[in-house]
């Protein structure tokens, strides 16, 4: 086979401008030194010989040069300008050098090269080379000189040849003959060499100096001598007249017309226009830069640029002969001399072509000096030019000269006029072409730009009076001012003259094809100069002008304007856009009215136009789409049901179909990008609309317009949403039903036709279709119409998001929307198989497979029954689909995560995860909060998972499979079970499965076999070369690959350097960990450094990820170096120690869970993910020994028989861990891995064989005294909601009971000198039951029979309470701290009693215990308490709260008891008192020794803000009534008090406290000021309030009392707000105010500005407005204490991690009768929401949140239900009372909140209890908890009830003691059994069981109380509260 002409040729210049910047650093490339030495001369007489060091031979060019040598010598030419290195183009040159100046002599062999060589191998060789030799001159400097001599020689080569070939021979013999086609072929190959040469000088015009340019020039003239020129001309014609049938004459013939036909007919004229542009290219040098675009003209970068720049070494001889030259040259031209053959069009182009150059070297010449070069000639030249119609007929020269004036214009303001006249003239008379037209109209812009504004105007206005309606056209353009009697005409030579007549020219039209192409040239002119101002005014302008001549002179000229408009539009503003498509919709809809289809199909260019010239990013890009949307929407709604109904609908389609392609034009342009709209909703409802409309007026499949402009609209389909609005998606109300555009067209008649075409498309629905509503049946017909379209354009998915809306979930509705979907997939699956497209390659498929994988976990039933029908159909027909990664990973991973969304329930019942996505499936997903839902999908998913993988396992088993491995080799830890996941299982599980095409294996698969084995080992092979040196990789592999010097070098200072930068495990740690360990494997490799390395460094980084790596390396060790087991295990061993040693993870100190009344309290909404991140903390603290743990156990199991060593280790290893343990800190998340260790211990003891009887004995005593050591604490609940968790933990607590009555034989008997541990083991189980006991209550705090899993310990028998005193002894021995909490796990009074009295005989043994002084002194001064209270000066502090009591009446002023209370409250950090600011004041009612005063005094001190708190404080206690009547009995000793503090101020602290003070008086005092204004109207109180607000300035560090933690910076002037009252004046204003982050908020918030700045965030403070009430008459305090209380709940729901919320917001009772409230952001009352006619709480959620279905619902569900739970437990504890709808709020997050206390513990509104419920529960709450109870809600609300209520019980007497303290303070709430009846509802004397029940009983009560409903009614009736 003959290879493609030039193949060859271009690999070669594709290899050669490759390796011509080499890479390396290689002083000769050697690509390029092979291509040099490719070519071979043969041994004799080739072009020379051959030269060393590969250079090519020297050109010898009789000798034919063969093709090969030819192809190579231009690649290397190509790669020329791409050497970079100096020597390497040094070389090149001299390869080349030699070509140069012979090239045109050079013969070649065949005339095979002509056709190859386009268009002669001379030319394409000579430029080449001097492209070559010039430009390796240009970019290397040194090598200048030598390029320039090569090019003088190649000159003087060309010099020589053209005078020995002058033409001088003639004769008629044959050899005469031969002869002289012997000197025509000679001339020709000059000649055409000269051509190359003078393109290639011209590309390279820079390489000369301007003098030095001029110089070539006159010596490349001596060679076009007129003798050459005639020379040339001659042998041309002989060549062509000369008759012969050699084969080389007829190639030489063919060679002439192949120029020829390339219209550059070989001539003299040829060469000349070669000459003259390498002058005009040397004369642009002058005025130019050399580093414009060689793509871009000189007259256009002229013309772009504001200035010239002329070349410094120009000197005037040079300017004045390069001029000279021009002006010859012209002259010749203009002579017609004898050598210039002007017979032929080709040649008349290139006699024009170098006319243009003379023109621009004028020109330039012109612009340096206008002395020389004089501007005169020059627009005399183009004057003349532009006048003569067959110069004007050539458009390349037409263009330069205008291009030429336009540049003259910028010269002078004058020149400028002159010529914009002229140009205006040129536009209005010539008979020129559009494309010349359109160059002046663009230079008559240029031009406009030298002149003022007005100028433009004016000529605007010229313009536009040309197209001005008149009686004739003659008249339109004789008025024209263009046409002035004393103006130069233009020559109106030519087929489009007429004689002129008058003093004047007119210029009349023959035809109406001319008349429109005449005025057509008139408008672009107008056009182009409005677009080049860029100014809105002239757009505006222009549109205006031409949209009035609109139906003046005719159709032709009307869309010619309509056109050309939509070019102003990008410069107009929206303003302009919007005037411009009203006009286009004005002219389109009375074009169509009049069956004008030449306007029509004008406004459709026009508007196509547009939209491809406006770009995304433009304003005026939404503007436009809008306006199409909306002008689809708004066609048709005019007349409806008149007479003209059917011509207006008519009209209205057409009017629609000419807007369908602009619109897909301009979706197409921001489908490439993604870009958001101001009003993206709104865009996105008007296409719906638009689509609803196109259906509405019959644009369909089978009618006339549809077929017509389907391509529009399946391009517009393409880019559609689904039609519903998905923002009401999730809404009760459908928004079919609420569309007024579905109805449009409505009537009998017209719903029949509709419902017939949906019947046609949907038959299989006919009976459905019968049912449906015409809105209906529109909105099925658009989705079926999209649905088709876009199926056919390759996305049949996006059906399945219109089954979110209410009206198609089950309905007639939803039957139709099913069978499109089913439809859209078959059309889909049509047209992928008939493999159409890329859209409908398989893997587009399998994408859209992915997509309904995601439809299969909807959250909505319909959704997955669409999707999976979907699915089915389409693995079905093209199984392979599942054969892709994309479809295959996506199917694993939503098995995966609906596994872990279904464990929720187990982890984090309460709050379900709802969005669930994983990057490596590409999968996201929203889930239900239902988890019976969740685990329905599950199910269903799997089963159709096993059948869709087993189809594609039939086609392509290995595919299949293969994919399956690579889904297992790619396992990311990212787990939050470790390694359990469904997906990885269920690939695994379809990797063992045969495979129904394998007839052989399926035999043997009949006896219950399987490929699991081939399947393991196939993925066992993949792993070993995934991992390159590391565990993959066998002994025979490793050995020699990394040995043990190599590892230890990667080792050496490695470890310290971990240990200084406590790095994480890095991936340079992973990589050598993973060398070490290879090198271990190696059965003879015993290296115990190399052990010692693998396993200290992950115990160096001691984190989770680490310590699991290790475990990894360790255990593949082991398994293949049994040897070394022994040393990893006593390594193990001995790095474990030193974490115990080094208190770390289980044994840090940190991990401290202190009791909530010694914290910090907060006045803050609850905060569940900082209850989480707490908890994660926690937990990756113990996850690295928890993990060691499971090892260990693990390898004692496997290897205790195998070796002593190892027996004796475990010993070891458990003393030194069971030691520490007894002083571990007890935290509730640490209870697993306390009791797991346990359980490792007893193994060890229980299993040990070669320990003797001591040793058992010590690590049994080690092992009860360590587990006693857990009891040391008060019982603590499981932290957190994770139910797995707690189930592990109640696990492991039953399998260390059953462990210890294995070893219950070992010490039970005495054997001197050991004790035996019977009781202390008895002890233990004791304790293991109850605390099984009590988790069992917290993991089924509603039952423990119906949940069907294994509950433990169960129905444990009642305590003995003989049994348990006797063990009192073993505890006293074993710790004090036990022996006090046996009284907290245990309701006895006899063991209350006994461990009182072992603390009163020996105080000074629980000296460190503070609960061990609650029970020795109790809540009153015991009698029998003596000398025991000297202790009380080395005793623990107590809480807060408890060491307040100390104070009260009941303790007698007892001296050490008071100095104990003051030494624990100074104990206590000031932010942990300064929650009890309240109750130290009321002691100071008490304070007769003046200790309380001291403290408060010595406080003040260290805190400001505590001293302002307290100051408040006492100002409020200082009277019992409102109006500061009737003084405290304690006010005098309050007065004292506030002297003294504000005495002890310091100077600062003194000007603080009264910049604070006065800040506050002003602000309050409004109210006083308020007071007369109090039956004004509304706006006239609120305006006196906001022009007091004016009046107060913000001083610098001033707060409000009800927000000490934030600084006011700012108050909202505005923001006053008169608040309802008969005789009072409360208020409510908004201030700014900045607070500063917690210390966790702070950190998160420097990581994360971190992240996205680069540098860590140096502000910890953020800002918000909050509103506060300011209330005068209202005495506060019971608010304060009310929210007091809420806050401790708070504290205490925190400590056990339970995540319910309250929302204990600020108040501060700053006066008698006054205070502060800050307002609950974001929220409304229930009674509001009444007020604004909701009908009851559920529709509220609904309206608010979205359907049920709905996660936003569901998610506001979840925060009530939590609300709702915490508060009924605190509303009954506290009793708050007065529930009325007014008292009760919800905010935007949907959590229920609780306000205004007034009625609490023993009082109820009027004294009467109307309200007898526990707490108020109604149906309108049940119904949003589910609607019934047994809903999973409703279930969820009363276990957080449950848990809530029993985590309070265990602080019953700390919140106690908070309300004890204010008894005496007078406040209504107290009766003297308040506290008697608090503690009663606590229920203290039930179990936990019990008061599991009880509560349960309470919220029964509550949920079927009709004394709450009785309440709401009386509200109603009394104050008009709605419910």
């Amino acid at each position: 086979m003959r290879p493609r002409p030039g193949l060859r040729r271009n690999a070669l210049e594709k290899l050669a401008t490759l390796s011509a910047q080499p890479t390396t650093g290689a002083s000769y490339p050697p690509d390029l030194n092979r291509l040099c030495k490719q070519y071979n001369p043969p041994a004799a007489g080739a072009n020379g010989t051959s030269t060393p060091n590969g250079v090519l031979p020297s050109a010898t060019p009789e000798v034919p040069m063969s093709l090969r040598e030819l192809e190579v010598l231009l690649a290397l030419c190509k790669a020329a300008p791409l050497v970079r290195k100096l020597n390497i183009a040094e070389s090149l040159l001299h390869q080349l050098t030699p070509y140069l100046p012979e090239a045109h002599t050079q013969d070649f062999p065949s005339s095979a090269f002509h056709q190859r060589f386009n268009p002669s191998p001379w030319e394409v060789l000579t430029h080449q080379l001097t492209s070559a030799v010039l430009s390796l001159g240009l970019n290397h400097p040194s090598l200048r000189s030598s390029a320039s001599d090569t090019v003088q020689r190649t000159v003087l080569a060309f010099t020589q040849s053209a005078q020995s070939l002058v033409w001088s021979y003639s004769g008629e013999d044959d050899d005469a003959d031969h002869l002289e086609t012997e000197h025509s072929t000679k001339s020709i190959m000059l000649s055409v060499s000269l051509v190359g040469f003078l393109e290639a000088i011209a590309k390279y015009a820079r390489f000369w100096s301007p003098s030095e340019a001029f110089d070539f020039m006159q010596e490349l003239g001596s060679i076009l001598s007129e003798k050459f020129m005639v020379a040339v001309e001659g042998a041309l014609s002989s060549l062509r007249n000369t008759h012969g049938h050699q084969r080389s004459l007829k190639d030489w013939k063919a060679m002439l017309r192949h120029y020829a036909a390339s219209s550059r007919p070989l001539g003299a004229m040829l060469l000349q226009q070669g000459f003259m542009h390498f002058v005009a290219a040397s004369a642009s040098l002058l005025v130019i830069d050399h580093h414009r675009g060689l793509d871009q003209g000189l007259l256009d970068v002229i013309i772009a640029r504001n200035r010239i720049t002329i070349n410094r070494e120009l000197d005037d001889p040079t300017l004045d002969g390069i001029a000279d030259l021009a002006e010859k040259q012209m002259s010749l031209l203009d002579a017609d001399s004898d050598y210039l053959q002007l017979s032929s069009a080709w040649q008349q182009r290139l006699a024009f072509t170098v006319k243009a150059y003379i023109l621009e070297t004028f020109l330039c010449c012109s612009l340096v000096d206008d002395d020389i070069a004089d501007t005169d000639v020059l627009m005399g030249w183009l004057e003349s030019l532009l006048m003569d119609p067959i110069q004007l007929a050539d458009e390349s020269l037409a263009s330069v000269a205008l291009k030429c004036m336009a540049v003259l214009s910028r010269s002078s303001s004058t020149i400028a006029a002159s010529r914009c006249r002229f140009l205006s003239r040129f536009l209005v008379q010539s008979r020129t072409t559009s494309t010349t037209a359109a160059v002046a109209a663009q230079c008559l812009a240029v031009t406009l730009k030298s002149l003022p504004e007005d100028s433009t105007i004016s000529t605007l206005y010229s313009l536009g009076n040309v197209l001005s309606a008149a009686s004739g056209h003659d008249r339109a353009l004789n008025a024209s001012p263009f046409f002035d009697s004393g103006a130069s005409t233009l020559n109106t030579r030519g087929p489009y003259s007429h004689p002129a007549s008058g003093s004047a020219i007119s210029l009349i039209a023959s035809d109406e094809e001319t008349i429109a192409s005449m005025y057509g040239t008139i408008v672009r002119a107008i056009v182009t100069v409005a677009c080049s101002c860029k100014d809105e005014k002239i757009t505006a302008l222009a549109i205006s002008m031409l949209a009035q001549k609109l139906g003046r002179i005719s159709p032709a000229v009307d869309a010619e304007i309509v056109t050309e408009t939509a070019s102003l539009s990008a410069y107009g503003g929206p303003s302009e856009l919007k005037s411009l498509l009203k006009l286009y919709s004005t002219v389109v809809h009375q074009a169509i009215e009049r069956h004008d289809d030449l306007t029509t199909n004008a406004a459709m260019k026009a508007r196509v136009r547009l939209a491809s010239s406006i770009h995304v990013d433009s304003p005026l890009y939404e503007v436009y789409a809008i306006h199409l949307c909306d002008a689809i929407v708004s066609k048709g709604d005019a007349h409806e049901g008149g007479h003209t109904r059917e011509q207006d609908a008519k009209r209205a389609a057409e009017e629609i179909a000419q807007l369908l392609r602009p619109l897909a034009v301009l979706v197409t342009a921001r489908a490439q990008r993604t870009v958001e709209f101001e009003d993206e909703k709104a865009l996105h409802i008007l296409g719906r609309d638009a689509w609803f409309n196109i259906v509405v007026h019959n644009f369909g499949f089978s009618s006339p317009l549809g077929q017509k402009y389907m391509k529009e609209l399946q391009v517009l389909a393409r880019h559609t949403r689904p039609l519903i609005d998905e923002d009401r998606a999730d809404t009760l109300e459908s928004d079919i039903e609420t569309n007024t555009v579905l109805r449009r067209g409505m009537n009998a008649q017209h719903a029949v036709e509709q419902k017939a075409e949906l019947t046609k498309s949907l038959p299989s629905c006919e009976a459905d279709i019968r049912s449906l509503a015409y809105a209906e049946v529109i909105f099925l017909r658009t989705a079926h119409l999209l649905a088709s379209l876009q199926a056919e354009s390759g996305e049949c998915t996006k059906s399945l998001s219109y089954f979110l809306d209410p009206k198609l979930k089950n309905s007639p509705m939803g039957n139709c929307m099913f069978a499109i979907a089913l439809q859209a997939v078959d059309a889909y699956l049509g047209r992928s198989s008939r493999g159409i497209d890329q859209r409908f390659s398989i893997s587009h498929v399998a994408e859209q497979l992915l997509v309904f994988f995601q439809g299969c976990c909807h959250r909505i039933s319909k959704v997955q029954q669409v999707a999976f029908s979907c699915a089915d159909r389409i693995i079905s027909q093209i199984p392979s689909a599942l054969c892709q990664r994309t479809s295959l990973f996506a199917l694993l991973e939503l098995l995966s995560i609906m596994a872990r969304s279904c464990l929720d329930a187990e982890c984090d019942p309460y709050q379900p995860m709802s969005m669930c996505e994983s990057t490596r499936g590409g999968v996201s997903v929203r889930l239900s909060d239902d988890y019976a839902f969740r685990q329905t999908t599950l199910s269903g998913l799997y089963k159709r998972a096993r059948v869709w993988v087993l189809k594609a396992v039939a086609i392509a088993p290995f595919d299949v499979k293969g994919l399956l491995q690579t889904y297992l080799s790619d396992y990311i830890d990212d787990e939050p079970f470790g390694e359990v996941s469904l997906g990885r299982s269920f690939a695994s599980e379809m990797g063992s499965i045969i495979p129904l095409t394998d007839r052989r294996l399926g035999a043997v698969g009949q006896l219950n076999g399987n490929a699991a084995s081939a399947f393991v080992a196939q993925l066992a092979d993949r792993q070993r070369y995934r991992k390159t040196g590391t565990q993959g990789m066998s002994n025979g592999d490793l050995n020699g690959k990394i040995k043990n010097d190599e590892a230890r070098d990667m080792m050496k200072g490695f470890e310290p350097h971990v240990l200084m930068h406590k790095e994480g495990l890095t991936g340079a740690i992973t990589h050598t960990l993973r060398s070490a360990t290879a090198s271990l494997y190696c059965p003879s490799n015993r290296d115990c450094s190399l052990a010692q390395f693998v396993v200290g460094v992950p115990f160096t980084v001691f984190t989770k990820h680490s310590i699991k790596l290790g475990i990894s390396l360790w255990s593949g060790i082991i398994q293949e170096n049994p040897s070394m087991e022994s040393r990893i295990l006593l390594e193990i061993a001995m790095n474990w120690e030193k974490t115990v040693r080094n208190k770390q993870g289980l044994f840090n100190p940190a991990l401290q869970h202190p009791d909530p009344f010694y914290i910090k309290e907060e006045f803050a909404p609850s905060n569940a993910e900082a209850l989480t991140k707490r908890r994660q903390v926690i937990q990756d603290m113990l996850e690295s020994h928890y993990q060691l743990v499971q090892f260990l156990s693990s390898r004692f199991h496997a290897t205790r028989l195998l070796n002593g060593h190892v027996e004796r280790t475990y010993h070891r290893m458990m003393h030194v861990t069971l030691k520490a343990m007894r002083h571990g800190t007890g935290h509730p998340l640490a209870r697993e891995l306390h009791f797991q260790l346990l359980s490792l211990a007893l193994d060890v003891l229980r299993l040990a064989t070669g320990s003797g009887s001591r040793s058992r004995w010590a690590l049994k005593d080690q092992v009860l005294s360590s587990g006693l050591a857990w009891f040391r604490f008060a019982p603590r609940w499981s932290y957190g909601g994770d139910q797995l968790r707690l189930k592990a933990e109640i696990h492991i607590l039953s399998d260390v009971l059953q462990s210890l009555q294995s070893v219950a034989d070992i010490g039970s008997r005495p054997s001197s000198p050991l004790q035996p541990l019977q009781s202390k083991q008895a002890l233990l189980v004791l304790l293991l039951n109850s605390e099984i006991s009590r988790l069992n209550v917290w993991l089924h705090p509603l039952d423990i029979i119906s949940r069907g899993i294994l509950h433990y310990n169960q129905h444990a028998s009642p305590v003995d309470e003989a049994a348990l005193l006797k063990l009192l002894p073993t505890a006293w021995l074993e710790s004090p701290s036990l022996f006090v909490q046996l009284v907290t796990r245990f309701q006895s009074q006899s063991l209350v009693n006994d461990v009182r009295m072992e603390i009163i005989c020996r105080p000074e043994k629980f000296v460190d215990e503070p609960d061990a002084l609650t029970l020795l002194i109790g809540p009153s001064l015991p009698r029998d308490v003596n000398f025991q209270l000297k202790y009380l000066l080395y005793w623990a502090p107590v809480n807060p709260i408890t060491a307040v009591t100390y104070f009260l009446p009941a303790y007698g002023n007892h001296p050490l008891i008071i100095q104990y209370a003051m030494r624990a409250l100074e104990s206590h950090s000031v932010d942990v008192t300064f929650f009890y600011v309240p109750q130290i004041v009321q002691t100071l009612r008490y304070d007769v020794l003046g200790y309380v005063e001291r403290y408060i005094i010595e406080t003040a001190k260290f805190s400001q803000l505590f001293a302002h708190q307290i100051i408040w404080n006492i100002k409020a206690n200082a009277y019992k009534d409102e109006d500061s009547q009737v003084p405290d009995p304690m006010k005098p000793k309050l007065d004292d008090v506030t002297d003294a503090l504000i005495s002890s101020l310091s100077e600062d602290d003194k000007s603080f406290y009264e910049r604070e003070f006065t800040f506050f008086n002003e602000v309050t005092s409004i109210s006083g000021k308020l007071k007369p204004f109090i039956k004004r109207p509304k706006p006239e109180k609120k305006q006196k309030i906001e022009e007091e607000l004016r009046k107060i300035q913000v001083d610098v560090g001033v707060y409000l009392p009800s927000n000490p933690d934030g600084v006011v910076i700012g108050i909202d002037r505005k923001s006053g707000k008169p608040l309802q009252s008969h005789a009072k004046a409360p208020f409510m204003a908004t201030f700014r105010i900045r607070k500063e982050l917690g210390d966790m908020e702070a950190t998160e918030a420097q990581v994360e500005e971190s992240a996205q700045n680069g540098e860590p965030s140096k502000s910890n403070t953020y800002e918000v407005w909050q509103s506060a009430i300011f209330k005068v008459g209202d005495d506060c305090r019971q608010d304060v204490l009310a929210l007091q209380m809420i806050a401790a709940f708070r504290g205490i729901f925190n400590d056990v991690g339970l995540e319910v919320y309250v929302f204990p917001y600020r108040v501060t009772a700053t006066a008698p009768g006054c205070g502060v409230i800050d307002v609950l952001p974001n929220s409304i009352s229930r009674d509001m929401m009444g007020r604004e006619a909701v009908n009851g709480l559920y529709s509220w959620f609904v309206s608010k949140f979205g359907s049920e279905d709905s996660i936003r619902f569901q998610e506001a569900r979840i925060n009530f239900v939590k609300s709702m739970a915490a508060y009924s437990v605190i509303s009954y504890l506290l009793q708050f009372k007065d529930r009325h709808n007014g008292n009760i709020m919800l905010d935007d997050a949907g959590h229920i909140l609780h306000i205004d206390f007034g009625f609490c513990f023993d009082i109820a509104p009027g004294g009467v209890r109307f309200e007898r419920a526990p707490f108020k529960l109604t149906a309108e709450m049940v119904a949003v908890m589910g609607g019934s109870t047994t809903a999973q809600p409703y279930r969820w609300f009363e276990e957080l009830c449950v848990k809530a209520f029993l985590a309070s019980r265990q602080h019953a007497e700390k919140l106690c003691h908070i309300v004890l303290v204010m008894l005496d303070s007078g406040l209504p709430c107290f009766k003297p059994e308040t506290i008697q009846h608090l503690r009663e509802r606590f229920v203290l004397d039930k179990t936990e069981r019990e008061a599991a029940e009880f509560m349960r009983m309470l919220v029964h009560r509550s949920e079927r109380s009709y004394s709450t409903k009785g309440y709401d009614q009386f509200q109603l009736l009394t104050n008009g509260i709605p419910y």
